[in-house]
């Protein structure tokens, strides 16, 4: 007698797990989808119902035969079940109206969105001119051509505004350094900074290419003028803050402008050598007004400035 019940009970869920497939496929299909008869359309009557539990077992038994077993099946996810099993027109509806509002809010950020060679992603294009017009030409997209790849640039994906000697506006903070670390860098790198400015100086009064030292030279000290910046702009608490970012780029301007400068040099061009030359003393400053916000009475004396 068990046995008759459990097999009476499971004819029964078989019957309404049916029933549920053929009321899906009626909502979800026309005649002409997957899930309906190939040609003639199913009509149900109401006004019997042993007409109707028989054109439910027929349409049912049709549908099973289309309905496949998914391929791939979540193990961790008992919920899960086959999609053909679980959406309603309604949530397909849903969805494509959700990813239509989504494209449409999005496009014109996806449109403009780059990446930087830092790997960040921007709202806009990334270009080595952006925010300067006089960056400097040579630098290549993915800023491997540099003496620090980890500047403005690489960050950013934009060039940096030249700083006006003495100016405080730009940048609007300057990171925390404890006046000691600051005090010692300037000790140990303020000679050799002093070095470069000289150095430069003698480029402008320089009209043979063969007397401008490649841009690695050590005689330009642009490799101290990196660690002096370390001393003022970065520490333990803030790493590589984003001012010491663009004490780099000021430095790699110089690097990349001594390189424009030789060239233009050795074609004859004497206008964009002269221009070259100007770009130099203009990074060169910004760089010292920079530092000089971070040095105090304790700390020592500013550093004078390039003309």
């Amino acid at each position: 007698m068990t046995t008759m019940n459990n097999q009476h009970s499971n004819n029964n869920n078989t019957t309404l797990s049916r029933r549920h497939i053929l009321a899906t496929a009626l909502i979800l299909t026309s005649t002409t989808s997957a899930f309906s008869p190939p040609q003639t359309q199913c009509s149900i009557s109401t006004s019997s119902s042993s007409s109707t539990t028989t054109q439910l077992y027929h349409w049912a038994n049709r549908l099973d035969n289309r309905l496949e077993e998914p391929t791939f099946v979540a193990t961790d996810l008992p919920n899960l079940q086959p999609l053909s099993k679980t959406f309603t027109r309604r949530s397909l509806l849903s969805i494509g109206v959700a990813s239509t509002t989504l494209t449409t809010l999005l496009s014109p950020l996806i449109a403009n969105a780059d990446f930087t060679a830092g790997g960040s992603i921007v709202d806009r294009e990334v270009s080595i001119f952006y925010g300067n017009k006089e960056a400097s030409p040579s630098r290549r997209n993915d800023n491997s051509n540099v003496l620090f790849s980890q500047d403005n640039y690489f960050k950013f994906g934009a060039a940096a505004q030249w700083i006006e000697p003495g100016s405080t506006d730009f940048p609007i903070k300057m990171p925390f350094v404890l006046s000691q670390q600051r005090y010692d860098g300037l000790k140990k790198y303020r000679s050799k900074v002093d070095i470069a400015k000289s150095s430069l100086l003698k480029l402008g009064s320089i009209t043979s290419v063969d007397d401008v030292p490649l841009s690695d030279n050590p005689s330009y000290q642009l490799r101290a003028m990196g660690l002096l910046a370390n001393s003022f702009l970065a520490s333990e608490n803030t790493g590589v803050s984003n001012e010491l970012m663009l004490a780099r780029w000021y430095i790699n301007e110089i690097y990349l402008r001594i390189g424009d400068y030789r060239r233009a040099l050795e074609s004859g061009d004497e206008k964009d050598a002269k221009f070259s030359y100007q770009c130099m003393i203009k990074a060169m400053n910004s760089y010292l007004t920079l530092l000089n916000r971070s040095i105090t009475s304790k700390v020592g004396d500013p550093f004078t400035y390039v003309e």
